[in-house]
């Protein structure tokens, strides 16, 4: 069985706690992200100002902290956007238990709105 890279295993960790998410990005950053209501989206890379900056398929040991951000409308994308995670946690298990709670809290933040 191939060793998951980090993204991978932040994926599983969303979908067992029921939170829809796929892998995206571009030629500069690779990111998962995740539908909030008809427009917004977050998004969760590596790290902004560390190694793994804007990736998430690098080995679990190579791990360097999740930072995730919340675009309230991808419709009329006017750069708006909220920084709400941001850790220089390299273990990856507690890390990834973190951001998806707090990715969680957005969310549902979002829909009591």
């Amino acid at each position: 069985m191939p060793t998951l890279s980090a993204g991978q295993f932040l994926q599983n960790a969303l979908r067992r706690a029921g939170i829809g998410c796929r892998s995206d990005g571009d030629s500069g950053s690779d990111f998962i992200a995740i539908r909030v209501g008809a427009h917004g989206i977050i998004m969760v890379t590596g790290m902004p100002g560390r190694a793994k900056e804007n990736q998430i398929d690098y080995l679990p040991s190579e791990h360097q902290g999740w930072g995730a951000v919340y675009y309230p409308d991808t419709e009329h994308d006017d750069g708006n956007f909220t920084e709400f995670y941001r850790s220089t946690n390299s273990n990856l298990a507690q890390d990834t238990t973190s951001v998806v709670k707090a990715v969680q809290d957005v969310i549902a933040g979002r829909s009591a709105r």
